[in-house]
């Protein structure tokens, strides 16, 4: 009797003790507890490291940012223009062009630009930063920086996850305004084409100016914050990924191929949820 006694009162500890470690070996967990060094790094580490850190930071920024505006604004131009001829298709049925601006806003501000900019982050940035940090870890050096004093989380982490989720922000705002851009030149296009018959014939300041009444406070939070989240999200699973290598150099395409088939499927997830959170609580107001 006093055994199962014991063994009720000590099923409980050891229960949460279980699902403690399971959460700890899991994908959520060990991404969580790595932005939560990532928060408290700053207060910790050699105080020398500092211009290192800002010299990461500012080549983070230039490899995610700057190096991919070519193929940002090229495919931002022809998804603008796609989608703008998919709407033009459309127009007849509703015979008024005065939805384009919430087509604009909501298709590609709310959901094209940081969608399309994180598959792009992912893609470049995030395989990159895996592969970087993988070598290190299967050549030792991460190992090393441990045995200097350095806190690696501080001097390669934090870095990478600032400098990719500056750069994040930054190439989706340019994917939005190249995208408009795009979509204004392909809806002068069409007015040529068929002058009068689908009420795109319209200057720029007709254009944005109808983008722009479109445009909420609601839209602007969400074009902001996704991007933020999905580059925090890319570069610490990058990070993730990379650190969690062994020894074996034959992991690192391993890790690479992880970390952008995690960042992709994290970031429509967090899409989802922004959907949740901003966009499912409107359907109430347009119900009876």
């Amino acid at each position: 009797m006093s055994i199962l006694l014991e063994v009720l009162i000590e099923f409980p500890s050891r229960l949460l003790g279980l699902v403690g470690r399971i959460w700890e070996r899991s994908l959520p967990g060990r991404v969580i507890s790595l932005f939560v060094q990532v928060l408290f790094c700053p207060f910790r580490g050699k105080r020398a490291t500092a211009r290192q850190i800002r010299e990461i930071f500012f080549q983070q920024v230039y490899f995610t940012a700057v190096e991919a505006v070519p193929i940002v604004v090229i495919l931002a131009t022809l998804v603008g223009g796609v989608t703008l001829i998919e709407f033009a298709t459309v127009l007849p049925r509703i015979g008024n062009s005065f939805f384009l601006g919430d087509v604009m806003v909501l298709v590609i501000l709310r959901e094209l630009a940081p969608l399309f900019t994180a598959f792009i982050v992912a893609g470049r940035t995030g395989s990159a930063l895996a592969t970087y940090i993988g070598n290190m870890k299967v050549h030792g050096e991460i190992d090393a920086l441990e045995s200097m004093g350095i806190d690696p989380v501080r001097f390669l982490v934090l870095p990478a996850v600032l400098g990719c989720t500056i750069g994040m922000l930054c190439l989706s705002l340019l994917f939005t305004a190249s995208a408009v851009f795009g979509g204004f030149v392909v809806a002068q296009l069409l007015a040529w084409a068929f002058p009068g018959s689908l009420g795109l014939d319209m200057d720029i300041n007709t254009f944005l100016s109808r983008t722009g009444t479109a445009l909420r406070m609601l839209d602007l939070l969400v074009m902001g914050l996704k991007p933020v989240s999905f580059g925090m999200a890319v570069a610490l699973l990058a990070c993730l990924n990379g650190l969690s290598l062994g020894i074996s150099s034959h992991e690192v395409p391993q890790g690479t191929r992880s970390a952008v088939v995690h960042s992709i499927v994290v970031v429509v997830l967090l899409d989802g949820l922004f959907a949740a959170i901003f966009v499912i609580p409107q359907l109430g107001s347009y119900l009876p």
